[in-house]
């Protein structure tokens, strides 16, 4: 629960600036990290079948499926972008499989052989801190035209104290190699703390839009962030205190940023007059220099009650114009951003009234968990959002279809007491998630025991329900 209610608070890491050194995405000079099964198939059950056939089976690291790729470099993932754990939030897709961050650490996962390995060639290193090379530390992870880029918080430390240095992105070869700095993302010189948000920044077709002071900014990728074009917002800099910096206010309003086809989306999370947070989704036309509100969270009367009702959706996702949304609590809904109408999409609610649901092109994908209970009071965190539990997946079609019911009980019978499951993505015709677990090790010295944390990361096949662990993190105390 700790884990949970931490990955949704915010922070700023103390971070080291390193340079990177290499690896080998195939595996050949590093170790798997944990002691997890490569491909070990827990449960073969092909679960229950409802609806439609499936898409074209995904072989794990299908190439069919990458973004589009033009003149101008790659589009956003969207699909990439639906992590419901805090410590693999940032993930990216390449060629022939994926690149992801747990905790602080870069990893390569190989799409065919379902291989995990950390994006570090040093000899002899144990990648457990920031010493080792794929350390990293990162917000935001892109791949676009042939390299993988991170943008993470820079400090330096002088005598006994940090010293902020601001944001900045970097480049890596796709094998590791060949780290570098390539832009900053603050407009201004930092002194003090920089002004540049917490809002994660997306990189679509060779522009990087990010957040500075409340604003919204452009700028192609490794350009001169001096230059960036502001699209939407006051930045309020210029009337701060002392060097144009201004204290961190939580009221200030926050950015959740998307992309799809020739248009940029933000959803404005911002505290209402009755104190209140909520949501509106804004379209930016590039080429047109326009802004326009799209669409905001509906209201109960419209939809009916729901987790969070009337603050903000549980999951959603922008496709050819329309917003797919989930409804914890509810249902599954969608909006046509051209004309406004709202309709259901599928009754949730008959398979489970709670739940979590991560997004693709083709699927919702529905993990059965409920809300966490705080044990203080017995009652439900408020305005909802931390869940636990879950132990069946269930996929529908983005027309409403329910395709499959798939059961995960199987991976009980490898890794012990799993307290939660974490949709991570979906891609192609599989679901990747977090299986949370917890067992009681002993302590050094014979001390009793104390309960220790296991995080497995583990691919479930949405045509034939079979599950297989991927690879997993022990010794989480």
């Amino acid at each position: 629960m700790e884990r949970k209610m931490a990955a949704a608070l915010l922070a700023v890491l103390l971070l080291f600036s390193l340079t990177g050194c290499g690896t080998r995405p195939d595996g050949a000079d590093t170790a798997q990290k944990g002691s997890g099964p490569e491909s070990t198939q827990v449960n073969g059950t092909t679960g229950t079948t409802q609806g439609g056939s499936g898409a074209d089976t995904d072989q794990g690291g299908s190439t069919a499926r990458l973004s589009f790729q033009g003149a101008d470099g790659w589009d956003f993932q969207k699909n990439m972008n639906q992590s419901a754990f805090g410590s693999m939030g940032e993930l990216c897709k390449a060629e022939t499989g994926y690149y992801f961050q747990f905790g602080d650490t870069l990893y390569y996962l190989e799409g065919a052989a379902g291989r995990v390995t950390e994006l570090c060639a040093k000899p002899d290193c144990a990648h457990e801190n920031e010493d080792c090379n794929a350390w990293a530390g990162a917000f935001a992870l892109w791949y676009s035209g042939g390299r993988l880029y991170f943008a993470r918080r820079d400090f330096e430390k002088r005598g006994e104290s940090f010293t902020e240095l601001g944001k900045h992105v970097y480049a890596v070869d796709p094998d590791g190699t060949g780290r570098r700095q390539v832009m900053s993302l603050e407009l201004q010189p930092v002194r003090g703390r920089p002004l540049s948000s917490f809002d994660n920044p997306i990189c679509h077709r060779g522009q990087v839009y990010f957040v500075y002071n409340g604003a919204l900014y452009a700028v192609p990728l490794e350009g001169d962030a001096g230059e960036a074009e502001r699209i939407w917002g006051e930045d309020y800099s210029a009337g701060g205190g002392e060097g144009g910096y201004t204290a961190y206010d939580p009221n200030e309003p926050h950015y959740t940023l998307w992309a799809d086809g020739e248009t940029v989306y933000f959803m404005l999370i911002a505290t209402q007059e009755n104190g209140a947070r909520n949501q509106t989704l804004y379209a930016v036309e590039p080429a047109a220099k326009s802004v326009k509100k799209v669409w905001e969270v509906p209201d109960g009367e419209q939809v009916g009650p729901w987790e969070t009702t009337g603050v903000s959706v549980s999951q959603w996702y922008v496709l050819n114009g329309t917003i797919y949304f989930y409804l914890s609590g509810g249902d599954f809904w969608k909006t046509d951003l051209a004309h406004g109408e709202t309709v259901k999409v599928a009754d949730t609610h008959e398979q489970t009234l709670y739940g979590t649901a991560v997004f693709s092109d083709e699927y919702m994908c529905l993990l059965n968990d409920h809300p966490m209970i705080n044990p203080a009071t017995g009652e439900p965190w408020p305005e909802g959002g931390f869940h636990e539990g879950g132990d069946t997946v269930y996929v529908y079609r983005l027309d409403g279809t329910l395709m499959r019911e798939l059961p995960l009980g199987g991976l009980w019978d490898t890794l012990g007491e799993i307290e939660s499951f974490y949709p991570v993505f979906c891609d192609g015709d599989a679901l990747y998630l977090i299986a949370d677990a917890g067992r009681m090790v002993p302590i050094p010295g014979g001390a009793g025991s104390q309960k220790s944390r296991m995080d497995a990361l583990c691919r479930l096949d949405l045509e034939t329900g079979a599950i297989r662990e991927i690879t997993r993190w022990e010794n989480w105390t």
